[in-house]
């Protein structure tokens, strides 16, 4: 597939053909653009109201208390948004993020040098990954089951390294990784963001991004095929990608507790697709972008810290993640049916 050309382009050339509202800021705001003003503005919103409720909600510090917290589920929010952009779906995330964490405890724990424990993480996260792609690729069987499925298998696999224990971790470089900072800024944080821009530049300036969009963008990517795009390799790609950088998460939140638990990250998979749909990525495939995706992330990261902060029971937190993940799915229907109309 060239540079420019395909059902990507095909679009973009027959939306410039179509009638646009009068004015470019009123086109924008009845377009695209609608969905993030709405999702800023409930940012926006949000903030003040914690400000008004909390003294603390505004410290320079508290902020970066969201970024840190926010940073293991936003690594793994940046891929989620490329898996939905190319029609795909990995409900198994979490189960990764446990594995690799604990997968990273028991080999620190055997002696391992730091180096080789973080690729033996990431490693575990490719291995998951690749089973995902393979069976969803080439035996067919829908992404939904099969990441349900291999969601149980990873998760009690993690139990089975740890035998069921808690692993404590004091290798000090692997817990900087979670715990350290660099020039005042938390070390997640800074990775959180590196991985948005990665995926962000891999979805915007590559061919890579390109296919992901015109397979996601055609139903079970059989335009994408006729286009001469390599959908199997494509599809095993993504997959692999979901699983390491699921990977990477875990291993940020396993040096952040500074334990490896089997139970660590159980039940995130949902608030991390809510927080993409959120940001105006299409169950569907075919529509998204990781600069609003972020949005997303750090909305339900100031809840969570909002409830925190007004010493809230944590059952709060379930029912707001709970609203949200319905109101991404709501939301999403309706961008679907404005946009079909």
């Amino acid at each position: 597939m060239q540079s420019g050309s395909g059902p990507v382009d095909a679009v973009g050339d027959l939306s410039r053909t179509l009638p646009q509202p009068h004015g470019r800021l009123t086109g924008w705001l009845h377009g695209p653009g609608a969905d993030q003003i709405g999702l800023f503005g409930a940012l926006v919103v949000l903030c003040t109201i914690f400000a008004i409720l909390s003294p603390f909600f505004l410290l320079p510090q508290n902020a970066l208390n969201i970024a840190h917290a926010v940073s293991y589920t936003g690594i793994t929010a940046a891929i989620t948004t490329l898996v939905l952009v190319g029609g795909g779906l990995d409900l198994s995330i979490s189960a990764v993020m446990a594995l690799a964490g604990t997968v990273c405890a028991e080999l620190l724990l055997r002696g391992v040098p730091w180096p080789a424990v973080i690729a033996g993480g990431l490693g575990a996260g490719v291995v998951v990954g690749l089973f995902n792609g393979a069976v969803i690729t080439y035996v067919g069987i829908n992404p939904l089951i099969v990441t349900i499925g291999s969601q149980f298998v990873v998760r009690g696999a993690a139990f089975l390294v740890v035998k069921n224990q808690e692993l404590v971790i004091t290798e000090r470089h692997f817990l900087y990784l979670g715990q350290g900072s660099l020039l005042g800024i938390p070390v997640p944080a800074i990775l959180m963001a590196a991985m948005f821009c990665l995926v962000g530049w891999w979805m915007r300036f590559t061919v890579f991004g390109r296919h992901m969009y015109a397979i996601g963008g055609s139903p079970g990517g059989t335009m994408a095929r006729l286009a001469g795009i390599p959908v199997e390799r494509r599809r095993m790609q993504m997959y692999v990608l979901s699983g390491m950088f699921a990977a990477l998460s875990g291993i940020v939140l396993a040096g952040f507790t500074g334990t490896g638990l089997a139970y660590a990250a159980q039940g995130l998979e949902l608030p991390i697709i809510a927080s993409v749909i959120l940001g105006g990525t299409a169950l569907t495939g075919g529509r998204g972008s990781v600069l609003v995706t972020v949005i997303g992330v750090f909305v339900l990261g100031v809840v969570a810290n909002g409830i925190t902060l007004l010493n809230l029971s944590n059952q709060w937190q379930l029912v707001v993640q709970g609203v949200a993940l319905l109101l991404a799915v709501i939301v999403d229907e309706v961008r679907a049916k404005r946009r079909a109309r």
